[in-house]
């Protein structure tokens, strides 16, 4: 069974670390360490849910937005978007937004 994507998963993993799969230019597997570093607030609007999350990634070279497969201990890996939004020295902070109908998985 895939991993679930409710904001209160997330909420119960915040601060947890995590690691972070993607591949590179050259299509060759590039694995991260990081740490689920905030999950926002959760808003419901016409039958919908909305949250963010902030990821805080170890990321030696230049950051890119994409998929990624997002997994923490004892979890399913999660596909993500995540998108680069500040450089911290050696870490990146990667948001991913959702929106989301409620009561999809």
């Amino acid at each position: 069974m895939p991993a679930s994507m409710r904001h209160e998963d997330f909420s119960a993993l915040l601060g947890r670390a995590c690691r972070v799969r993607s591949l590179d230019r050259e299509g060759g597997a590039v694995e991260l360490v990081g740490t689920l570093a905030e999950v926002g607030e959760r808003r419901e609007r016409q039958g919908y849910e909305q949250f963010a999350l902030l990821f805080k990634v170890e990321e030696p070279g230049v950051p890119q937005q994409g998929s990624y497969a997002v997994e923490f201990d004892g979890e399913d890996a999660r596909e993500i978007f995540l998108v680069p939004v500040a450089r911290e020295g050696l870490r990146i902070a990667y948001e991913a937004v959702f929106n989301r109908a409620v009561g999809a998985a």
